[in-house]
């Protein structure tokens, strides 16, 4: 994997309303482009998935959940760009939060008159036995006691940043809910429940009509559950769970159905040149991302559910199948995608529920365009072609490669960001996190090929490594 060849994440692929507030988050904070593209993706799909399913054009319901996975590590603002992108969202679970106690509150209070009156029709059935009388009227009493008993609240939060395997399914169990794990410090999710059962996952990501969960002579059953999986993870991190676990995940299917991004650092060349930071399209994105979840929570609620089923016009079908048959193609042997066949027979699928998402939370009218496509797949070609560059086995990560952006977070922390503009080579080899001297000469190469750092020498022929400053 090359370090700088990632092409622009594209963020007019959104309607402007959306594209505004996007370009709006990149410009004040600086991360990485597919960074905030993908945590604006994410905060749609889980305001739409309650809501909104999608008809694709081979006749398959799918939903608008959408699993996404991206590689920053230390010091790439992911938790500032996640902060941002999902505030509606925290909001709206904060809320949640304040009338769930409430209904606790009156619950409680429900149920010890309940429990009062429970107590009276048992002791008057009690008093009828001793008496040889006529029990009933009080029987049916009970029963209609029994039938009015207080149902305890459930507390119904989208936002979930781990949770064992029982306590995801008690979450979805019932009709309709939707959850979405979300975390910028992914070693959370992956070493947590979220990760468990992954063909229980894929399932539920295919959008099936009942999840069962077996455990402890018990069953959980969720019935058309929506479930968003949006993931930011170090580098190592992840090369840690792959050695792991990478067999089982692949062997599945589960990463291709996974948006993945490694977006090349901004680190080094983000400056500020104003104080002040001004939000003026972001507050309307979180304004819609609050009203789709207020419409959902208010149909939860009333255990009411009716979730809208978006089509294709006829022209976007044509264009649907056109390139899903030119999707295909590109698996045969030899073809361009034919290590990456996974992911690559799961894009059209991607394409049709990011389009729904687009033109559902951009309140567009009718049904989905031809030009709402097109928007989709300019959005999943940037990520074809990422899962292609970090996944193939043919675009696998050179391990020069690996090291060199290891080498360059370990001087951007330790030397560039306090003030050093050099560092001594033989010091860097010595404490950093690249030895022996071959990879660490190798990954040097590739930092100086790239124009990141140069070699000066020094006094006594020392040599040190310079900081190549971006303008």
């Amino acid at each position: 994997m090359k370090m700088n060849d990632t092409p622009l994440y594209p963020m007019d692929a959104f309607y402007p309303d959306v594209a505004n507030a996007v370009k709006e988050v990149h410009l004040h904070v600086k991360a990485p482009d597919a960074l905030v593209g993908m945590a604006f993706l994410t905060a749609m799909s889980v305001a739409c998935q309650g809501l909104i399913d999608v008809m694709l054009p081979n006749g398959l319901l799918r939903p608008t959940s959408m699993n996404l996975l991206m590689v920053a590590d230390s010091g790439e603002r992911k938790s500032a760009v996640d902060s941002l992108a999902s505030a509606a969202i925290y909001a709206y679970d904060e809320q949640r939060i304040v009338e769930y106690r409430t209904a606790v509150a009156r619950y409680q209070l429900e149920m010890s008159i309940w429990k009062a009156v429970e107590v009276g029709i048992r002791r008057q059935i009690t008093k009828a036995i001793q008496l040889d009388e006529s029990m009933e009227l009080s029987c049916q009493q009970l029963a209609d006691h029994e039938a009015r008993k207080p149902t305890k609240p459930k507390l119904r939060r989208i936002m979930r940043h781990n949770a064992t395997e029982r306590a995801i399914m008690d979450a979805l169990a019932g009709d309709g809910e939707s959850i979405a794990f979300m975390s910028d410090e992914g070693d959370v999710l992956l070493k947590g429940g979220a990760m468990g059962q992954i063909g229980l996952r894929n399932k539920g990501w295919d959008g099936a009509r009942i999840l069962a969960f077996d455990r402890a002579n018990t069953t959980v059953i969720a019935r058309n559950p929506r479930v968003t999986m949006s993931i930011m993870v170090q580098s190592g991190v992840l090369r840690a769970f792959l050695e792991k676990r990478g067999d089982v995940i692949h062997g599945s299917g589960h990463w291709a159905r996974y948006l993945v991004g490694w977006p090349a650092t901004t680190q080094g060349s983000r400056f500020n040149w104003s104080p002040e930071i001004v939000w003026t399209h972001l507050p309307s994105f979180h304004q819609r991302v609050t009203e789709l979840l207020e419409d959902y929570g208010r149909q939860i609620d009333a255990g009411a559910m009716h979730r809208i089923v978006l089509e294709f016009s006829e022209s976007a079908k044509f264009r649907w199948v056109e390139m899903l048959n030119r999707t295909e193609s590109m698996v045969a042997p030899w073809g361009e995608l034919e290590h990456v066949k996974d992911f690559a027979s799961k894009a059209m699928e991607i394409v049709g529920r990011i389009a729904a998402i687009l033109h559902g939370f951009s309140k567009r009218d009718g049904e989905i365009s031809v030009d709402t496509l097109e928007r989709a797949l300019r959005i999943v070609e940037w990520h074809l072609w990422e899962y292609k560059r970090i996944f193939s086995p043919s675009a696998g990560v050179p391990q020069d490669q690996v090291d060199a952006q290891s080498l360059e977070s370990y001087l951007q922390f330790h030397y560039w960001d306090k003030n050093f503009p050099i560092a001594p080579r033989n010091e860097v080899l010595r404490n950093g996190p690249v030895r022996p001297e071959g990879r660490f000469s190798a990954a040097l190469d590739v930092l100086q090929r790239l124009g990141r750092v140069r070699i000066d020498v020094g006094a006594k022929r020392k040599r040190y490594i310079g900081r190549v400053m971006s303008w």
